[in-house]
């Protein structure tokens, strides 16, 4: 291949790290869905934004800072 013949130290150093960060996300983007395998399935409720929540009974005792 010519490229690799014709091609500089540097220019080479760069295709290395090309490789390298390609390499590296193929792997985080097997293991995410390893890690979703490998995990229970839970029934998630879906989060309301803006949703109040229930309001908690005011308690007998009141503790006030000295």
């Amino acid at each position: 291949m010519d490229i690799f013949r014709n091609a500089s130290d540097d220019q080479i150093a760069l295709m290395g790290c090309a490789v390298a960060l390609l390499l590296s996300g193929g792997l985080m983007y097997v293991s995410y869905f390893v890690g979703q395998l490998r995990q229970p399935q839970e029934s998630h409720e879906p989060i309301r934004l803006g949703a109040r929540r229930p309001e908690q009974p005011a308690s007998a005792s009141t503790r006030k800072a000295a």
